[in-house]
């Protein structure tokens, strides 16, 4: 954005020259460049977020006068005297209010048009704009000024009032520049009884335009919603300096000060005489008030800083401070929290003269139990083990939802959405598993194996006190193979993955778990030595080479670190032992491991299952194969000692669980 040294100085008067104003804007408010004789320039994405307080020659003003701790003179504080009382002939409805936060019409008549003053067309041509005539010039001339778009209509063209609403299916309109538009549905539109009389917020149209014969005029001034004209503008391939302005959301109190600007300067140029202005404001900005709070702004910006230097430089920049309290000027909308008010007193304190302080940096290892480390180290392990990762949606249907295995990690209901786009994402996901079959059953089409991961959420409804419940969000892994043997193939996969994490203490019982999703009596829990549920492995009913696991990632990180235990490498070698029991059905791989610890062996270092097996000729039973490690830390253990120590083991399990020997 361009702008004339000459009239920045007359609103803020000084001794400072225009290579002094681009050094100080450069030091301590925006980026700003000097294109030579009275002209510099202010890059807008410098100003991207204070396009209200900013983007206009009283903004630039502003910073000058707190730069150069020089007067300030701002010409919106005067009043602007209506000739008339009551506000003309013409009413205003504004039928989209989120789309019009502010709409002000001032009728005025006895308007002589014609050329504008030359230091008027000096602004103009200076900001890259052509002068036209005084009252179009008055318009685009208070945007410099103020920052505020206007637009001036022929009042004798405009039938019945102004309306403030979207077009209307097949509506068209002409522009100022004789462009013809076909109006989008949801376009902002300003029109009468009769037709669109302008593009809101982004250019006039052609029919109410102002010229040598007009007189009389309604001149509005606005605020419009910053994504809606930004979208109109970009369907309509139609980009104006106002369309830009009210993109970047404008307050809405410069539609005040851009009216009496444009008032004073119609009745000063053009002889104008005014009625009272109509402003329908339904929804005003409320004041924002933020606490003075000392302390944390010097936490913040790092040095120590008076309260009176404070009040100092935020009152130069027309904050309004009361004891603790400070009331942030209406059109500083990019001002919210107190890291906002810090920023604004560092900056003039000059960043540059901040002590250069080197950062405290902790340069020990890294923290094991960090949910970030060990998600990378379960991403690198299963990537070099063959597995590709997968990111799915969040929302899924009630028929996925109803697949979950309910009660693995703590949640009993899925959550529905209040508003859901559709039926097939109605409900928050409560597994990963669902997803991860359609993943596999969609690349089976192209590969004769498919290993596939997600690192992921579920969500559910758990049970609170008395009737109340509690939605749970947590972080799960899991991991879907189709492929020979792919159930074996998982359960390695957990062991070389908990192996490669240090996790020790778990084991798998079986899973008595029934839906359309996993087979019967084809799925085990994963549970650690306290017996808490860390998660499951299934066969997927859809096919027998395909798998599915799924683990409670905050367990998993909780447990890692609690098992962090150091336990020297015994010298001497282990011992092997495989027994290959029949049970009842009903005996799960759990309880025949709990019976294992109960005997207490002396030399047993670790139990795994191996193998499981159903079939008629059992009887009812099934088949368990164990593998029992032995191993001493003090001595080689001879084959004796071995087998003494498994007949005991045997001989329990058949008092307890009545296990036979195959």
């Amino acid at each position: 954005m361009k702008f004339s040294f000459s009239l920045i100085k007359k609103f803020a008067p000084g001794k400072y020259s225009k290579a002094d104003l681009v050094e100080g804007l450069n030091t301590y408010s925006f980026e700003a460049v000097d294109l030579g004789g009275d002209i510099l320039e202010v890059p807008n994405t410098s100003i991207a977020r204070r396009f209200s307080s900013a983007a206009s020659h009283l903004g630039i003003a502003r910073e000058a006068s707190a730069i150069f701790n020089t007067k300030f003179i701002d010409p919106t504080l005067k009043n602007v005297k209506f000739d008339f009382k009551d506000k003309g002939i013409f009413k205003v409805n504004i039928k989209e209010k989120i789309l019009c936060p502010r709409y002000s019409a001032t009728y005025v008549t006895d308007v002589k048009v014609g050329p504008s003053p030359e230091w008027l067309k000096d602004v103009l041509e200076i900001s890259g704009l052509r002068s036209i005539n005084n009252v179009v010039d008055i318009m685009n001339y208070v945007m410099l000024e103020v920052g505020q778009p206007l637009h001036a209509f022929d009042a004798d063209k405009v039938k019945g009032g102004i309306i403030v609403r979207r077009a209307k299916n097949g509506e068209e309109i002409e522009t100022i520049d004789n462009n013809r538009f076909n109006l989008p549905q949801d376009t902002l539109v300003i029109v009468d009884e009769d037709r669109p009389l302008a593009i809101a917020g982004i250019k006039g149209g052609k029919y109410s335009e102002v010229s040598l014969k007009t007189t009389r005029l309604l001149v509005e001034s606005a605020n419009f919603e910053g994504v809606g004209i930004y979208k109109s503008s970009r369907k309509l391939n139609l980009r104006t300096d106002a369309s830009i302005a009210f993109s970047h959301n404008l307050s809405p109190e410069l539609v005040e000060l851009g009216m009496k600007r444009a008032l004073m300067l119609l009745r000063e140029i053009c002889g104008a005489k005014i009625y009272k202005t109509e402003d329908i404001y339904p929804k005003k900005q409320p004041k924002r008030i933020i606490k003075l709070d000392l302390p944390k702004i010097e936490r913040i910006i790092g040095i120590k800083i008076k309260r009176t230097e404070a009040a100092s430089i935020l009152s130069k920049l027309d904050f309004k401070i009361s004891k603790n309290l400070i009331t942030v000027p209406a059109i500083r909308n990019d001002i919210e929290i107190i890291e906002d008010i810090a920023e604004e007193i560092v900056r003039f304190k000059n960043f540059n003269k901040l002590p250069a302080v080197p950062p405290k940096v902790y340069l020990g290892v890294g923290a094991e139990d960090d949910p970030v480390i060990i998600k990378d180290k379960i991403r690198r392990y299963l990537c070099a083990a063959g597995y590709s990762e997968v990111y799915n949606y969040s929302l899924t249907s009630k028929t996925k939802t109803d697949l979950a295995p309910i009660g693995v990690f703590g949640m009993q209901k899925p959550i529905s959405l209040a508003n859901p786009l559709s039926s097939e994402l109605a409900y928050l996901v409560n597994s990963l598993a669902p997803y991860l079959e359609k993943n596999l059953n969609d690349n089976l089409r192209f590969y004769d194996e498919v290993r596939i991961f997600e690192i992921g959420r579920v969500f559910g409804d758990a049970p609170g006190q008395g009737n109340n419940s509690r939605i749970l969000e947590k972080p799960v892994l899991g991991i879907s193979i189709y492929g020979k043997d792919g159930f074996l193939e998982l359960k390695g996969v957990v062991d070389g993955l908990f192996g490669n994490l240090g996790l020790v203490d778990w084991f798998m019982p079986d899973l008595n778990f029934r839906n359309d999703l996993l087979e019967d009596n084809g799925a085990v829990r994963i549970e650690m030595g306290d017996h808490s549920v860390l998660g499951y492995i299934g066969v997927l009913k859809s096919s027998n080479d395909g798998a599915v696991l799924e683990l409670d990632l905050n367990k998993l990180v909780k447990t890692i670190v609690e098992e962090k235990e150091y336990e020297p490498i015994s010298k001497f070698p282990s011992i092997d032992r495989d027994i290959s029991l029949l049970v009842s059905s009903d005996i799960r791989v759990g309880d025949i491991l709990e019976i294992i610890q109960s005997v207490e062996p002396e030399h047993v270092d670790d139990v795994d299952l191996m193998d499981f097996y159903e079939d008629e000729k059992f009887g009812g039973k099934k088949s368990l194969t164990f593998r029992i490690v032995f191993q001493a830390k003090d001595k080689t253990l001879t084959d004796a000692e071995v087998d003494k120590e498994l007949q005991k083991i045997i001989k329990v399990l058949m008092e307890k669980a009545g296990a036979e020997l195959r």
